[in-house]
């Protein structure tokens, strides 16, 4: 296999499992909904698991944001740039 096609293969291998692990998680929280309901103070429960699981996710994307900038950053700035040049 040429290293495109296996890199092909491992990212919808991984974005399968994700979908797989997200589509299980979803059935897990509305499974607890369900069985939340019948029980006086179900609603306050799943309005909690729902804000939980929203903070969550905005956890994960503020983090995955702030993971690519850092990634784009050049590791030296502009003026540390210019005095390594000049010093050549």
């Amino acid at each position: 296999m040429r290293t495109g096609c296996l890199s092909l293969v491992v990212r919808v291998g991984v974005v399968s499992a994700a979908a797989v692990l997200a589509a299980l998680s979803v059935a897990l929280i509305f499974s607890f909904g369900l069985s939340a309901l019948g029980q006086p103070e179900g609603i306050s429960k799943i309005i909690k698991v729902l804000v939980a699981t929203a903070a969550g996710f905005a956890f994960f994307l503020v983090g995955r944001g702030i993971w690519r900038d850092l990634r784009r950053r050049p590791s030296a700035g502009p003026e540390e740039r210019s005095s390594e040049e000049r010093g050549r």
